[in-house]
């Protein structure tokens, strides 16, 4: 009988450990969150930005106005909790986009245009993944019911920029099951 009970004292000792190794872990990935999804929001708006001066596209530059605005109130939305984590605030270009960004500002005309719509699809493709991922893996419900808002958000981005790629016979991925 004092076995079992030993038994079960260590194996609720290792699970309190490892429960604090998932909290520790999972803070580390929100925190990863928190981060690279004020650097793309900021990506997003350079982004924008550069169409807004070069498309003549009334969709384009919609949707460019679209990023602009919605982005900006992403980053707003999330600084609480990058104090919270003690994240940054983005700043500056993102290094992660920067490539893309030099190369999008060499092109103009109808290149840029489908350049850009390209780039937007894949980069909110991408990114309705991720907030799709945070919040199911969140364990801090502040966050979760602010990822849950932006994500929102981006799935409305990835549809319309996904009209818009249509239009134009461009190709773009399902939206990701689940939303």
């Amino acid at each position: 009988m004092k076995r079992i009970g030993m038994t079960l004292a260590v194996a609720g000792l290792a699970m309190g450990v490892c429960g604090a190794a998932f909290a520790q872990n999972t803070k580390a990935e929100d925190k990863a969150f928190i981060k690279d999804s004020g650097e793309g929001s900021l990506a997003e708006i350079n982004f924008a930005k550069l169409a807004l001066a070069k498309s003549q596209d009334p969709n384009v530059r919609k949707f460019a106005e679209h990023m602009i605005h919605d982005h900006t109130m992403l980053i707003d939305n999330m600084k609480p909790l990058a104090v919270k984590y003690g994240v940054k605030g983005p700043s500056g270009t993102p290094l992660m986009d920067h490539a893309k960004y030099e190369e999008l500002k060499m092109k103009s005309g109808t290149d840029f245009d489908r350049a850009y719509v390209e780039a937007m699809v894949k980069d909110h493709h991408d990114d309705l993944q991720k907030f799709m991922d945070e919040e199911a893996k969140t364990s801090d419900p502040e966050l979760k019911a602010a990822v849950a808002k932006g994500e929102k958000i981006i799935l409305q981005h990835t549809e319309m920029i996904d009209g818009i790629a249509h239009m134009g016979g461009i190709q773009t991925p399902p939206i990701p099951a689940g939303v």
